[in-house]
């Protein structure tokens, strides 16, 4: 038998060379396109980050216009939103360090359990104040609405929290 018709002969007797080589090649191809893929949507994901206050103030527009308002309704509303974006951003200023500072003492090699919890015990209250503040708002704002615009004003609120609870 000739081994000059089997190709190329290792050292132990197996065939070496171009399936090897093809492998390899393969997988080094494979690894590359894996890594292009991964720093492409790592680069969408920056260059088209959802912009918060723009979704928020469209959601705003949206709802004013399905609510068909009045022109003295319609300054209740803009009003009435304008005093949700600056709370929420006050929140969010308010609670952030807060929910910083508890995760940085979580991180400590012998974290203050009673720390933590009094950290996000301050934060869940903040939050509770504006809930409060938000749902005296809405009520004021409701009172200015037809019964047709207030159902309609609630039916999209419940849409709205639907989606946000909806499971992912």
């Amino acid at each position: 038998m000739s081994t000059a018709t089997a190709g190329p002969v290792g050292q132990s007797g197996a065939p070496t060379g171009w399936p090897t080589r093809r492998v390899l090649i393969i997988l080094l191809v494979l690894s590359a396109v894996l890594n292009v893929c991964f720093l492409a949507g790592a680069a969408w994901t920056r260059l088209h980050a959802p912009a918060r206050w723009a979704d928020l103030e469209q959601r705003y527009q949206r709802m004013a216009a399905e609510l068909n308002l009045e022109p003295q309704q319609r300054a209740g509303f803009d009003a009435y939103a304008a005093a949700m974006r600056t709370r929420t951003e006050k929140m969010h200023e308010q609670v952030a360090p807060l929910v910083n500072a508890a995760w940085e003492e979580i991180a400590k090699p012998q974290p203050d359990a009673a720390q933590v919890m009094r950290l996000f015990d301050e934060a869940a209250e903040k939050r509770r104040e504006f809930q409060r503040e938000a749902t005296a708002r809405t009520v004021d704002f409701l009172a200015i609405l037809s019964p047709a615009q207030r159902s309609k004003f609630i039916a999209i609120a419940h849409e709205r929290r639907a989606r946000w609870l909806r499971p992912h």
